[in-house]
This record gives structure tokens, C-alpha cells and sequence, in this order.
């Protein structure tokens, strides 16, 4: 392969160090990166299968699968309405690691912390496999990030998410003891992104990998006490030296307290990762897997007594809806799906839960958290009726017989997504009067109003696709 204009070579202390460890790493990181999309389990049968080459080995039937090539998913309708989720293959594995842990607990209800979520490949993974009624809270500390992982779960619509803007330590000191499993794909120093992130290779350098490897402690340390005595800690990161790895596992289990899980044979070609000869986690080589470069272990916290969090009575709690306005709530819900509590939010929105979630949030805000989104957003209470909000639409438990649905053509739906007015591709009469739900291949896209022989086009003017 012919290197671009911009070609890095790889750090040379890097290929004498860590690739020089590993025979073939070097050479394969100037190789072509494999595609990998996982599938939404909640919209089932209605994401594209068109140029899937093969399933992702550590993953469910059906759930995932490796394309033969890159398509321009931004000119995919149902990419928008949450229908797949474009993911590395390798931190998929993560998932396969949830299951197991999952076995493990004897939770009736399991509750899991994403500590470092966005943009949200792994929360909205989480999220498919936990099911709807299990609580999942995903955090990004920093701001801009953390909206984009809003974005993307309110895309998923799985309705079973809470997203948080805080620092890891707030867990740990508001919340001890809160969560069954917590994963943690901490920022590291980015190996993985060498062969398709030029910039990576750049800024990398054996002091950044200290200080990544320091930060990677801290994190975890910061946020320990949130697991339970035998809650499952996940690590993870996107990197193949031993100091972020390794070492680092062993680190956490030996200081922390955790004894490091093996769960028997791992599929395909990953390699296990060893420190002080015993068993650290499982590294994805892109010459051994068809992966970018991954890392995962997993720690089992040692038992012990569990703490209680510390009750704020000043802190803001969930107000429930009156009993006209929560019929109204119902009518847009199916009964099946796991809502059964409905409250009044932040700005005025009304918001649907599941009774886990919705003791989870008013956790949540009694030990103030930055909560930025949570359950299912509704939308606005006006004199009795739902003005419905966009995250509405793209709930899988949404009620499709509340408002008329409209099923637009391929090209119709792109219109619709770059808030576009062609009457040729996008008619008023394409719409009943009124409310419609605009769909492509039975995926919901978002809301549209027809008053008369115009309509409004209601999708959230932040996410316009400009560009496909």
C-alpha cells in the first residue's frame, strides 16, 4: 500500500519496545482496517445485512458482522434511525466479557456503570444485552462528548439508559456499593488507532504512556467503591503495551482488592495477556484478529461489607405525573415494553422509566449528578396533551397507532434527514393531517406535522445531515 502525503512512520521506540514484543504487529498496522457493525436488537429484522462478509467471532448470532467494504453510512436512512451502531470489532468484546459477568451475579435486576461512554459504541452494546428493564448509566466527563453519547443512545432507543456528566469520583464516594458491573474503557495512549489515525502515531511517546497508564489507575481507583463486594469490573483500552495493560490489571487487582477472571476458552486468535505469571487480561493483535488493536480484562471485586450511599434531602427528586397526564403518557407506550412509572423532568419534559430506572435516577439526583438524560424523554405536557419529543420517536416502545406513520421512500427519508422541502421527493400529500411518524425500511426517522397542504418538518435541527 502506497503510504498518503500524510503517512507517520510508527514511533521508532515504539516498534524497538512494545511491537518488537509481538512479531508481525509492526507491519500489520500498515495494513487496511476491517469494517464492523453491530446490529439493534431492538429494532429487529430492519438493519441493512448488504455487504456483510462474515460474523464478528465473540459475538452473538446475528449480532454483528464485518462488511466487505466501507459504504457512506451518513447516506443510509436507518444507520440515523438507530437500526445498526458502526463499532470496532475488537472492543465488541467487551460485550462477551458482560454476559459471563453477568452469569455471575446474583442480581434480579442488573445495574451497570460505562464510566467513560462516549460516543457510545459500548453503552448502547450494553444497553442490547442487559434488557430493557436492567439499568444501564453511561458518563462522559466532558461536556461536547457527552452530547454526542445523548445523541446516540436516544438514537438506539433502547429506554434503558441514564447518561451523566461527572467526574469518576463522584461514584465512588456518592454511590458505594450501587453498581453489579462496572466497565471502564479508559482514554489511553491509542496504539490501537495507529493504522488508520496518523495523528495518533504523532502524539504518542513513552511518557505519555506513563502518564495515560497513571490516569488509567486514578479512574479506576476513583470510582472502585460503586461496585459491590463480587460486582465484575471491565477494563479496557484501545492499546497494546503492558504498562496501560497488563500491568495495570494486575495493579487493580493486587491494590484494589479483585481477583482477575479467566471464563475459559476466548474464541478466535486473541491472545491472553499475562503479568507476574498469572492470567491479565486478552489482547486483540491486528495480525492475529481482525481488529484495529484492543485490550480487556476482566476483575472480580473481592467480597466485603458494602457501603450505603449517603441520602441528600435538598437534592431534586422525580415528581409524578397527575393521573390525566399520565393516561395521556400510556396512550404513546406499549404496555409491553417496560415503562411503568412516569414523572415530570427538567424543562418541563415528562419522562417514562422502568421501575429500576426510575429508582436509579432518583439516586441519580439525590446525590447530584449531572444528569443529562435518562429513561425515555417523552416530551411536553401541553393542557393535557403529549407534544412529542424526537427520543419519543425513535423508542422501540413507542405506540405506532398514537399518530399516523408515513413510510418514505430511500430517497424521500435523505429529504426528510437534511430538513429539506423538495416537493418532488418529499410531497405534503406523502403525509396524513396531523402528527406522522416519517419511517424508511420500518425504521422511525422522527416527526412531522401537516397543517393543510404544508407540513413541518419536526427532526432536531442539530442533527440535519448535511452531508452523504
Amino acid at each position: 500500500m502506497t503510504p498518503p502525503n500524510s503517512y507517520v512512520p510508527l514511533p521508532a521506540v515504539f516498534v524497538e519496545t512494545v511491537a518488537a514484543a509481538v512479531p508481525g504487529l509492526a507491519e500489520s498496522l500498515d495494513g487496511e482496517a476491517p469494517v464492523s457493525i453491530r446490529f439493534n436488537p431492538y429494532k429487529p429484522g430492519i438493519g441493512t445485512t448488504a455487504g456483510c462478509s462474515s460474523p464478528v467471532p465473540w459475538t452473538e448470532s446475528g449480532e454483528a458482522c464485518y462488511l466487505a467494504g466501507r459504504p457512506v453510512f451518513t447516506a443510509d436512512p436507518v444507520f440515523h434511525g438507530g437500526a445498526y451502531y458502526v463499532q470496532e470489532a475488537g472492543s465488541m468484546f467487551v460485550g462477551w466479557l458482560l454476559r459471563r459477568a453477568l452469569r455471575q451475579t446474583d442480581a434480579a435486576v442488573p445495574k451497570v456503570l460505562d464510566l467513560c461512554a462516549a460516543p457510545g459504541g459500548k453503552t448502547t452494546h450494553i444497553a442490547s444485552i442487559v434488557g430493557p428493564r436492567a439499568v444501564v448509566v453511561a458518563n462522559e466527563v466532558i461536556r461536547p462528548r457527552a452530547k454526542i453519547l445523548v445523541e446516540n443512545v436516544q438514537k438506539w432507543g433502547s429506554g434503558n439508559v441514564a447518561v451523566t456528566s461527572n467526574d469518576p469520583a463522584d461514584f465512588g464516594n456518592r454511590l458505594p456499593g450501587f453498581f453489579d458491573v462496572v466497565v471502564a474503557d479508559v482514554p489511553c495512549s491509542g496504539e490501537g488507532m495507529f493504522r488508520k489515525d496518523y495523528g495518533a502515531r504523532a502524539e504518542w511517546s513513552p511518557e505519555n504512556v506513563q502518564l495515560c497508564a497513571a490516569r488509567q489507575r486514578r479512574i479506576v481507583s476513583d470510582a472502585w467503591d460503586a461496585l459491590r463486594p463480587g460486582g465484575t469490573l471491565i477494563y479496557s483500552t484501545c492499546t497494546f503495551n503492558a504498562e496501560e495493560d497488563e500491568r495495570n490489571v494486575r495493579w487493580i487487582a493486587d491494590s484494589l482488592g479483585g481477583a482477575v477472571t479467566e471464563y475459559g476458552e476466548v474464541p478466535g486468535e486473541i491472545v491472553p495477556g499475562v503479568c507476574g505469571g498469572g492470567a491479565a487480561g486478552w489482547h486483540f493483535y491486528p495480525h492475529r484478529v481482525r481488529s484495529e488493536g484492543f485490550f480487556a480484562a476482566a476483575i472480580q471485586k473481592s467480597d466485603g461489607p458494602a457501603s450505603s450511599a449517603k441520602k441528600n434531602k435538598t437534592a431534586g427528586t422525580l415528581i409524578p405525573l397527575g393521573r390525566k397526564d399520565r393516561d395521556e403518557a400510556a396512550r404513546w407506550i406499549d404496555p409491553e415494553k417496560g415503562i411503568e412509572r412516569f414523572a415530570a423532568g427538567p424543562g418541563g419534559m415528562s419522562y417514562g422509566f422502568s421501575e429500576p430506572m426510575h429508582d436509579t435516577v432518583s439516586a441519580l439526583l439525590g446525590g447530584r449528578f449531572g444528569l443529562l438524560y435518562s429513561g425515555v424523554q417523552l416530551g411536553e405536557m401541553i393542557r393535557g396533551a403529549l407534544k412529542p419529543s424526537h427520543a419519543l420517536a425513535l423508542y422501540h416502545g413507542l405506540n405506532r397507532e398514537a399518530a399516523a406513520v408515513a413510510p418514505l421512500s430511500e430517497e424521500a427519508a435523505m429529504e426528510y434527514l437534511r430538513k429539506g422541502s423538495s416537493a418532488a421527493l418529499l410531497p405534503a400529500d406523502a403525509f396524513a393531517g396531523g402528527l406522522n411518524l416519517a419511517t424508511c425500511r420500518e425504521v422511525a426517522l422522527g416527526w412531522v406535522k401537516r397543517i393543510g397542504n404544508r407540513y413541518n418538518n419536526l427532526y432536531p435541527s442539530a442533527w440535519r445531515v448535511l452531508h452523504y
